[in-house]
């Protein structure tokens, strides 16, 4: 008959940057397409996508809940709330990998690493009733409350990881929502920056998927704009290579951005040329923005954190990008031991001066499983346990050169600096110039009556009840040339309200008022 088996992911505590980022994490609808092949009734929540069904919950035989760090608390809460029902309840992800005695207190099993053969075992074994102390990659309590680990489960083989299944994505309650799809080529990093879990999770050795089954994938999502999830998209130059030439033979490129190395604008590292041949080919198999973990502006700092990289090569890089008619998104890291309080804001001006579209600064978070939190947790530099903070953008560790409400303060003068009104107006106002016939094909009547419910819309920031009434206001293609036309100056406008949101939260005030204290 099959277990009637529920998947969560929660959503983070408070509003962040992310938070009307629609997308989920890719573990879940995995294991529900070989759970839902193995005969089990499963469905997904993940809760910024909408609304998570409690009693539905209840009724489950098995709840699986995903957390990194930052979720950790919510999922804990979740599965107390559960299993003070009755249900059974198994906690996953990041986090609980690293956590996982911590996790035992909250919930009977805990799913460790790479766990969607572990998850296949744990419910084969309670369908059964079969004693489950002989999986790999599980923790769990025995009857008296007693902590286990097993041994860890071997990694995931290249040829395993070819056998695995699509994620089924449609298993998610209002999956209906996402405008762009998430697809996910390959596990695994081979590099090792201090702060990044990836490697520990998924370690260096990097398994993919090869390209006609990358191309299946494509076709069964059936999307515009689709993001790849890998860590760093181009591992292989000549894989990466194959794969777009052969979107652009079988027609599938929607419109995508995913996350890269700046070298990857080079031919290689012994040929530091760039590589025009390859930018060009990712314009034209429908790449639209590249997101650059740069990290530092200093090239002491990049190598302090292992990132094997040089900031004349990420200069180069963003130039290339932007000749190829490629954005770029910026992401940078603040508080790093190299730090001074002036850090932020120079962060910030090298952003504007290379003429990065988005820029993402965050503060250096100690994760644990990552090298950093060993070295930090060992000096004792943590200030604060509550796991909802570690989430990027409140200082939780002790700076080596500033204060914790420098860095803050710091961080947020730095994105307000980059994401200035002018600077939106200015980019909004360009758009509209260089497409001026669009606007006024689309200064019509059905659009001027909606215009009162989009004003009131966008004063509320209430981003996503527009593309509605756009849709209903405008023919399809004249839409699709705006939102062309518009698409940056409206990240910046989203940018800039998130950070004021974040401000105007109590917790967020809160922990500017602890940080203050700690002076």
């Amino acid at each position: 008959m099959g277990l009637r088996i529920r998947l969560v992911e929660p959503r983070p505590a408070g509003l962040n940057v992310y938070s009307r980022v629609l997308l989920p994490r890719l573990g879940l609808p995995l294991m529900g397409a070989m759970l839902t092949a193995k005969g089990h009734d499963v469905r997904i929540y993940c809760e910024v996508l909408g609304q998570i069904d409690l009693a539905d919950l209840l009724s489950a035989d098995l709840v699986g809940i995903s957390s990194t760090t930052a979720t950790a608390p919510a999922a804990y809460r979740l599965a107390e709330v559960l299993g003070s029902a009755g249900v059974a309840v198994v906690l996953g992800g990041p986090h609980v990998s690293f956590c996982s005695d911590e996790a035992l207190l909250y919930a009977p099993y805990v799913v460790r690493g790479e766990g969607e053969q572990t998850m296949l075992e744990l419910v084969d074994c309670l369908e059964k009733g079969e004693p489950v102390s002989g999986l790999p990659g599980l923790s769990y309590r025995d009857q008296d409350c007693e902590p286990h680990h097993a041994p860890d489960r071997p990694r995931c083989t290249q040829a395993q990881f070819e056998l695995l299944p699509i994620p089924r994505l449609s298993l998610i309650e209002g999956h209906e929502r996402m405008t762009t799809r998430p697809l996910m080529t390959q596990w695994g990093c081979p590099f090792d920056c201090e702060f990044c879990s990836v490697t520990a999770m998924f370690s260096r050795a990097v398994r993919y998927r090869r390209t006609e089954q990358v191309l299946a994938e494509l076709a069964s999502l059936g999307a515009d704009g689709v993001f790849f999830y890998d860590d760093n998209f181009v591992v292989n130059k000549a894989r990466t290579t194959e794969l777009l030439r052969s979107m652009l033979e079988a027609g599938l490129t929607p419109g995508w951005c995913a996350q890269v190395r700046a070298d990857v604008a080079l031919r290689s590292l012994s040929r530091p040329d760039l590589d025009h041949e390859f930018l060009a080919l990712m314009h034209a198999s429908g790449c639209q923005m590249v997101m650059i973990g740069i990290e530092a502006i200093s090239d002491e700092a990049l190598k302090a954190v292992g990132k094997r990289l040089q900031v004349s090569t990420v200069e180069r890089a963003i130039g290339a990008f932007h000749d190829h008619d490629i954005a770029v998104h910026g992401m940078f890291v603040s508080g790093l031991d190299t730090d001074t309080a002036a850090d932020p804001g120079r962060t910030a001006s090298f952003a504007r001066r290379l003429g990065i579209d988005t820029f993402q600064l965050m503060i250096e978070t100690p994760l644990p499983g990552t090298k950093l939190w060993d070295r930090i947790y060992a000096n004792n530099r943590l200030l604060s346990n509550d796991w909802s903070l570690f989430d990027g953008h409140h200082v939780v560790m002790a700076p080596a050169q500033m204060t914790a409400l420098e860095l803050q303060l710091g961080v947020l003068d730095a994105m307000r600096r980059f994401y200035s009104w002018p600077r939106i107006f200015a980019s909004g106002l360009t758009s509209i110039l260089s497409h001026l016939p669009d606007f006024t094909l689309a200064a019509r009547p059905a659009l001027l009556r909606q215009l009162p419910a989009l004003v009131r819309a966008a004063r509320a920031r209430h981003f996503d009840d527009m593309a509605p009434l756009l849709k209903l206001a405008l023919p399809p293609p004249v839409l699709a040339r705006i939102g062309s036309a518009l698409w940056l100056p409206a990240l910046r406008l989203y940018a800039r309200s998130q950070l004021v949101t974040w401000l105007e939260q109590s917790r967020s005030r809160e922990h500017l008022d602890f940080l203050a204290s700690l002076t």
